[in-house]
């Protein structure tokens, strides 16, 4: 009980602290408005992308594994590390920030690759029915998107959350999750192979530029102990 009480003091403390900031106070509302505009951006988007022709990849490497449907699953973990990774961030309000910005990124990146490369579903594909995602994402007649491929929304928001992550326990079970959503993914044919691989390199690239802009060290990110921002 004391450690509940003592968690949402922090977090209290911390948020009053900051927000009473005025650059910081501009700054999180600009990110959180760009977030919300980029939602229904992504989803005006998505549907025109959507009638697009794509081009099917000849994957060798899916074509090995059996179509199994984990919608189930994937939606249960996926969330498991949305709110793993916002209880144990959200007490830092900077690095919160930082995190919404680097997502907002994300998904403008996501946006700019599926319109560069557009693909068709591959072979066998089992329909993700994500309750959620696809109550914002699903096109104008209710249909699911299914050409929003390159690159793995999944895999990048998960992987995303554990390169921002710096307690090492929290950041081991972000990164056990975030393998599993990327095998159910490859398993239920829901993107190619290189859909998946990309994905991690996008969400790196997100943070990274990130925290150029707030003029810190690249190198935070994979030694968050060893480099400080004046280094």
């Amino acid at each position: 009980m004391y450690a509940i009480k003592s968690y949402f003091l922090t977090l209290y403390t911390n948020w009053s602290a900051e927000l009473k900031n005025a650059k910081f106070r501009n700054q999180f509302i600009i990110t959180m408005l760009s977030y919300v505009f980029l939602f229904k951006y992504c989803r005006i988007v998505m549907t025109i992308f959507e009638s697009r022709k794509g081009v099917q990849i000849n994957d060798k490497f899916l074509a090995l594994l059996p179509p199994i449907d984990s919608s189930n699953t994937i939606f249960i973990l996926t969330y498991s590390v949305l709110a793993l990774f916002i209880l144990t961030n959200i007490t830092n309000p900077i690095k919160f920030a930082k995190a919404m910005q680097a997502y907002t990124l994300l998904m403008i990146m996501r946006t700019i690759t599926i319109y560069l490369v557009p693909l068709e579903p591959p072979v066998g594909m089992i329909i993700l029915k994500d309750t959620i995602s696809n109550f914002f994402m699903s096109g104008e007649s209710g249909k699911y998107i299914v050409k929003d491929l390159f690159f793995s929304g999944h895999v990048s928001t998960a992987m995303l959350f554990f390169i921002i992550t710096e307690n090492k326990i929290i950041k081991r079970i972000l990164l056990g999750l975030s393998i599993c959503i990327a095998t159910l993914i490859l398993f239920q044919h829901v993107h190619y192979l290189i859909d998946v691989v990309a994905a991690p390199f996008f969400s790196l690239l997100a943070y990274t530029i990130v925290m150029l802009v707030h003029k810190e060290s690249p190198m935070l990110i994979l030694f968050p102990n060893r480099y400080t921002k004046n280094n």
